[in-house]
């Protein structure tokens, strides 16, 4: 026990001088990497290839209307405004919204809705 407690500090003071003594070929940190990512233009969002639009109602959450069938939404559920701001789906609660939402795969429940400016709306629109 009393040659573990010696040879402890020893073998530490060891390792560390060899980590010091690297030779210069022998990189010690990770070369940077950058990544490019694209730049939305301002006002422009870009939707799931998945995406359905539809009109959308939120009754009493978690049961809301999309073009006037009942669905319930998801746990997780998020509403995006036109300006791309997450907000609280009670906020518009009874109101009628142009969006582009999404549906759970395995539960068909409402899982994300994006509230559409005209602009989107006619360019979703055209491209379908």
């Amino acid at each position: 026990m009393l040659a573990s407690l010696i040879a402890a500090p020893l073998l530490a003071t060891a390792v560390t001088s060899a980590a010091q003594n690297t030779s210069p070929s022998t990189p010690t940190t990770l070369p940077s990497v950058q990544t490019v990512l694209p730049v939305a233009q301002p006002g422009h969002r870009n939707f799931p290839h998945t995406a359905q639009l539809g009109v959308l109602r939120i009754d009493q959450i978690p049961n809301a209307q999309i073009n006037g069938q009942a669905i319930r939404t998801a746990p997780g559920f998020r509403l995006f405004s036109a300006d791309n701001r997450l907000i609280f789906a009670h906020t518009v609660q009874s109101k009628e919204l142009r969006v582009a939402y999404l549906k759970e795969a395995s539960t068909q429940w409402l899982l994300t809705a994006w509230v559409l400016t005209p602009e989107e709306l006619a360019s979703l629109t055209a491209k379908r």
